[in-house]
C-alpha cells in the first residue's frame, strides 16, 4: 500500500472520528426514544405487533451501536492501516458476537415484520388480545435464539493475526487455520444465504404484494365508494327536497306547549354520516401507506447498509489473494454504512409515524424543557 493509503492526513483523519461520535450519538439517543415511547404506552402496545417488533430491532441496533465503539476507539487511536486491535483475544470474540448477534437479530426482525404486515394487509387476520402476546413472545424468543445459534462460532472461531510488518500487532479475525477452513466456509455461506438473500427475496416478494394492494387495489376500491358516495348525496338531496315540499303544503298542528316532545333531526345528520366514516377511512388507509413506505426504506437501507460485506465476500471467493477490506476507504465507507442504518432508523420513524413523532416531542421536551415543541394528544393517532 502506498503511504497516503497507511497514513492518511490528519485532517481526514479527525473528520472521520467526529462523523463516527455524531452518528453514534444520534443511533444511541433515537433508539433509546424509539423503546421509551413504546414502553410508556401501554395502550398502543396492546393494539401493535409491528411496534413491539421495532422495539426488538432497536434493541438489536443499540448492540450493534454500543459494541461499534470499540472498533472506533482503536480506529481512531491507531493511525497506519489496517488498524490494531488492542483489548486482546476474549474481547475480540465478545465484542465480534455482539456485533454479529445484533445484525442477526434485525435482519430477522424485518423479516417478521413484513410477514406480520403481509397477514395483516393481504388476509386482514386479527388475533385475540392473548393469542398475539404469546405469539409476539415465542417469535422474539425464536429470533434471539436463533441469533446467538448463529452468531456462536465467532466465539471459538475468532482469533489474533499479526499484522504484516508490524509483528507485535494483532487484528481480529476468523481463524485462516486449515483444520477450520471448510467449516468458516460453510458458516460464511450460510451466513450470506440465511441472512442475506433470502430475507432480502422474501421481503422483496412481500412487499410487492402489499404495495399492489394499498397502492392499486385500494385506490380502485376507493374511487367506488367515493362514486357510491356521490350517488348516495344525491339521492338524499332529493329525499330532502321532497320533504320539505310535502311539509310545506301541510299545515302546521304543533303548538309552542308540545313542540319539546318532538325529536329535533338535524336535516344533514344522516347525509353527513358517510362522509365522516368515509374520512376517517382515508386517513386509515393514508397511515397505512405511510408505515409501509417507513418500513420499505428501513428494509432497504438495511441491506444497501451490509451490501459491501457480502460484496467482499463474493471478490474474495473469485480472488483468493486480496480482500476488499484491506482498502481502508472501503472498510470505512462499510464502517459508516452499518451505523447510519442503526442511526437512521428512528429518523425515518419520526418522519414518518404521527405516534413516534409525537412521543419524540413529548420526551424531548420533558428533558429539555427550554425547547418548546408543539405537540397534540396522541390517543387519536394512528398506530402502526
Amino acid at each position: 500500500m502506498s503511504a497516503m493509503i497507511d497514513h492518511p492526513s490528519e485532517y481526514f483523519r479527525i473528520f472521520l472520528i467526529i462523523l463516527f461520535i455524531i452518528i453514534v450519538l444520534i443511533g444511541l439517543i433515537g433508539n433509546v426514544l424509539v423503546l421509551l415511547s413504546v414502553l410508556t404506552n401501554h395502550i398502543k402496545i396492546r393494539r401493535s405487533s409491528t411496534n413491539l417488533l421495532l422495539v426488538n430491532m432497536s434493541c438489536a441496533d443499540l448492540i450493534i451501536l454500543c459494541f461499534n465503539i470499540f472498533d472506533i476507539m482503536q480506529f481512531s487511536y491507531d493511525r497506519s492501516w489496517p488498524a490494531a486491535w488492542y483489548l486482546g483475544l476474549p474481547l475480540c470474540k465478545i465484542i465480534r458476537f455482539s456485533q454479529v448477534l445484533g445484525c442477526y437479530v434485525s435482519v430477522q426482525t424485518l423479516l417478521i415484520i413484513s410477514i406480520d404486515r403481509y397477514i395483516a394487509i393481504i388476509h386482514a387476520v386479527k388475533l385475540s388480545h392473548s393469542n398475539r402476546c404469546k405469539r409476539l413472545l415465542l417469535i422474539v424468543i425464536i429470533i434471539w435464539s436463533i441469533g446467538i445459534i448463529m452468531a456462536s462460532p465467532n466465539l471459538f472461531l475468532l482469533v489474533l493475526h499479526p499484522i504484516h510488518d508490524r509483528a507485535e500487532y494483532y487484528v481480529c479475525g476468523l481463524s485462516d487455520d486449515k483444520t477450520y477452513s471448510y467449516f468458516v466456509l460453510f458458516y460464511k455461506y450460510a451466513e450470506s444465504i440465511l441472512f442475506y438473500f433470502i430475507p432480502i427475496f422474501l421481503q422483496a416478494i412481500l412487499y410487492l404484494l402489499i404495495c399492489r394492494k394499498i397502492f392499486l387495489v385500494d385506490r380502485a376500491v376507493q374511487e367506488y365508494c367515493r362514486a357510491d358516495q356521490i350517488q348516495y348525496s344525491i339521492s338524499n338531496s332529493h329525499r330532502q327536497i321532497s320533504g320539505t315540499k310535502t311539509s310545506s303544503l301541510q299545515p302546521a298542528h304543533l303548538t309552542d306547549n308540545n313542540i319539546s316532545l318532538v325529536p329535533m333531526i338535524p336535516p344533514r345528520s344522516q347525509s353527513q354520516l358517510m362522509p365522516v366514516s368515509t374520512s376517517m377511512h382515508k386517513m386509515g388507509d393514508q397511515a397505512r401507506r405511510r408505515a409501509i413506505i417507513m418500513l420499505l426504506l428501513v428494509t432497504t437501507l438495511y441491506f444497501v447498509a451490509f451490501s459491501p460485506a457480502q460484496i467482499n465476500f463474493i471478490y474474495t471467493k473469485i480472488n483468493r489473494l486480496h480482500h476488499l477490506y484491506e482498502n481502508r476507504l472501503f472498510f470505512i465507507m462499510s464502517i459508516l454504512l452499518v451505523l447510519s442504518s442503526t442511526a437512521f432508523n428512528p429518523i425515518l420513524f419520526y418522519i414518518f409515524s404521527k405516534f413516534f413523532r409525537h412521543k419524540f416531542n413529548i420526551i424531548l421536551r420533558s428533558l429539555f424543557p427550554i425547547c418548546r415543541v408543539r405537540s397534540r394528544r396522541s390517543n387519536e393517532f394512528p398506530m402502526i
